[in-house]
């Protein structure tokens, strides 16, 4: 009689921590932007922030795509609830911010595609603990047809950390992703408040400024300046070293020993 034999598996500790990072852009280089910035949300239990997502919309009778851009004095009150709700979640709201009048990664002749990743990349580096696995979900930037933004910034992040903490990557069209949607908004009101706090436009009475405000306020960072805090990290592209060594500055990531604690507490960004 033949026995089959029993597979072997690496144990994992149950209580090593998850999330999932979903991320988007906001200041294309096509346009001139002065700000280019890269943000999202880090988020424990992303299916509970799916399902708020869902009694949003019914509430509102909203079926169309969420974002930034679209906010008007008639969608405010939507986007305050909006607000209101994500609030009440685990997540956490982190961005890069490339300001290009001090540093410019894109005068160098390496492809936007690639400068995104590299944005993307170390905001990743900056708010993914030690032993923290996570699943990152991108809004869908175009590539060559043999590259893959996903694939990139998976490797160069697990290379940074020598660490297998990216497990999964994914592209996905934001029109059909809530929690890409959320990406966006947080995005939009970064480079907003910095465009606005620079001197270069946004109207400070606007529906936009007051949901960008609402934004920074409710999460524990007025104007969406740089810093970290219990709900927020936030960081500006800076030039370290000259010219030749430009490379992001952002705030040292947490490197928790004791997985059973961080598990237990709201993850940090």
């Amino acid at each position: 009689m033949v026995t089959a034999k029993r597979a072997s598996h690496v144990h994992v500790p149950r209580d090593y921590p998850t999330s999932t990072i979903c991320l988007d852009e906001s200041g294309a280089r096509a346009t001139g932007a002065k700000f280019f910035v890269v943000g999202g949300i880090k988020v424990r239990r992303p299916g509970q922030l799916t399902r708020t997502m869902r009694a949003l919309r019914d509430h509102w009778g909203h079926e169309g795509e969420l974002k930034f851009s679209g906010i008007n004095r008639g969608s405010q009150s939507l986007y305050y609830d909006l607000i209101g709700r994500l609030e009440e979640t685990d997540a956490h709201l982190v961005g890069c911010v490339v300001e290009t009048a001090v540093h410019n990664p894109f005068g160098r002749g390496r492809p936007e595609w690639l400068v995104h990743a590299d944005v993307a990349t170390q905001l990743l580096v900056g708010c993914i603990n030690r032993r923290e696995l996570v699943g990152l979900m991108v809004d869908m930037v175009t590539t060559p047809p043999d590259c893959s933004l996903e694939d990139t910034v998976r490797m160069q992040v697990n290379r940074r950390l020598n660490a297998t903490s990216v497990v999964s990557a994914l592209s996905a069209d934001s029109k059909s992703n809530d929690l890409l949607q959320i990406a966006d908004l947080v995005a939009g009101a970064l480079r907003f408040e910095r465009h606005r706090l620079a001197g270069l436009g946004g109207d400070g009475g606007s529906a936009k400024a007051k949901v960008a405000a609402r934004l920074g306020q409710t999460f524990g960072s007025p104007g969406m300046l740089d810093g970290r805090g219990d709900r927020i990290n936030l960081a500006t592209f800076r030039s370290r070293g000259g010219e030749q060594k430009a490379a992001l500055r952002v705030v040292k990531p947490t490197r928790t020993s004791d997985t059973r604690r961080v598990s237990r507490a709201a993850p940090s960004a």
